[in-house]
């Protein structure tokens, strides 16, 4: 099994950047809605709770079902996750004067582990309206910007971290590394994933899945059909059926040029003109949910 890091997402426009730099240091990362947690196995060597638009102090504010006290695993905090860190263990997180978004300097960091090797003065970029006004007892500062404000924070016996800034950003001048201190040295991963990893044990567990049976897929000519479709042809040869629909809502001759594309890839496309079917149910309709609910039912 592939060991891995869990992204949880609270709904930051920076979550995918965060899966992107952890899978440039060759480990394995999943993104997943911070409400939808999936089973913490032993494949799962930490989590980190990336930012959001939302205040931990909104009554709506999303709050992950995550015991943190019972986890085994490391945790990483980034903004919004920090300050859910902080807030839960009873610390204070108030509104700011003024909204901190742009480089910092760090004044000083503590020789904290996730530290390692950053120069004491390395810039950060940070992007928040709240701040962490008091940590909770057994929390320690690991480091502040010029002007005060905390950057980081670690549970004094747990490897729990929290950052107010934005590592997997350019701007932050060691990010990186930071990122690196955290997922090596303190979760242990090996530093062992390539994306031909992904492949080989995503067709290896499609092969177990599907055994002899026929797989239907629908393509769209976009990326992520194709992929799909490509793994699993890699794993169950003919025995996948590939459905292209000309839907009537296409492009000028997108069709065809998609038929084109799909030519040397050598899957078993079945390729339908159904837009007159489509087309019909949409006759007379403007409500664009009742085009919708008249639109879907033509794939039945």
């Amino acid at each position: 099994m592939i060991e891995k890091i869990l992204i949880l997402d609270f709904g930051s426009q920076f979550t995918q950047l965060i899966a992107r730099r952890i899978r440039e240091l060759n480990v394995y990362s999943e993104i997943h809605p911070y409400n939808k947690i999936p089973e913490i196995d032993d494949t799962v060597k930490g989590i980190i709770l990336s930012g959001s638009p939302c205040s931990v102090n909104d009554l709506d504010a999303p709050f992950p079902n995550l015991e943190i006290n019972a986890l085994k695993i490391p945790v990483l905090g980034l903004c919004y996750g920090a300050q859910w860190l902080a807030k839960s263990f009873g610390g204070e997180v108030s509104a700011s004067s003024h909204r901190e978004y742009g480089r910092s300097p760090l004044v000083s960091h503590s020789n904290s582990i996730v530290f390692e090797s950053v120069s004491q003065t390395s810039v950060v970029w940070m992007s928040h309206g709240d701040t962490i006004t008091k940590l909770p007892p057994n929390f320690e500062a690991q480091a502040t910007t010029e002007n005060g404000t905390l950057a980081a924070f670690k549970i004094k016996d747990k490897p729990i971290f929290g950052l107010q800034f934005h590592p997997e950003v350019t701007h932050t001048e060691d990010g990186k590394l930071i990122l690196q201190n955290f997922i090596v040295n303190v979760c242990g991963c090996q530093q062992s994933w390539t994306p031909d990893n992904f492949i080989h044990s995503t067709v290896d567990a499609i092969k177990e899945q599907v055994g002899a049976d026929v797989v239907i897929l629908g393509l769209s000519g976009g990326v992520d059909s194709t992929v799909a479709a490509k793994l699993i042809q890699e794993a169950i040869g003919v025995n996948l059926v590939c459905i292209f629909i000309d839907n009537g809502l296409l492009r000028k001759n997108e069709y065809e040029n998609v038929l084109l594309a799909y030519k040397d890839l050598g899957l078993n496309i079945v390729a339908i003109r159904a837009g007159d079917k489509f087309l019909s149910q949409l006759k007379g309709i403007s409500d664009p949910e009742k085009k919708t609910k008249s639109y879907w039912p033509c794939f039945c």
